[in-house]
């Protein structure tokens, strides 16, 4: 069975296009564009990575990240971000991200951390 993608990311064409690409690569993929919808699917979900947008409107990664760690400690979520520098992105790794992976990424850092 493929592996599952749970994508977070306000910004539709950075969504669709690591969707088709993590599909091209065989993984099964869910994305969404509103952070709190997407927290609530990564909770009631069961996906073998969640990948997180830390700056979006309404709810911020490092929030989302904390809230699903909180409900689901074993679930595996990664940020991404164009600013690693950003103390939002402190804060999502204090909360237990497994990382941070720059936009523009490199599709390879993403597919090391879904163990492929």
């Amino acid at each position: 069975m493929a592996k599952k993608v749970l994508i977070i990311d306000d910004e539709v064409m950075v969504l669709d296009a690591l969707k088709v690409i993590l599909e091209d690569l065989g993984y099964g993929v869910e994305g969404y564009s509103d952070p709190v919808e997407g927290e609530q699917a990564a909770i009631a979900g069961d996906y073998d990575l969640v990948l997180s947008d830390l700056r979006m409107p309404g709810k911020n990664g490092a929030d989302v990240v904390k809230s699903i760690l909180e409900k689901k400690p074993e679930a595996r979520v990664l940020v991404i971000t164009a600013f690693p520098s950003d103390t939002l992105a402190e804060k999502a790794l204090a909360s237990g991200a497994l990382g941070l992976v720059r936009k523009p990424f490199e599709i390879s850092k993403i597919v090391e951390y879904l163990g492929g």
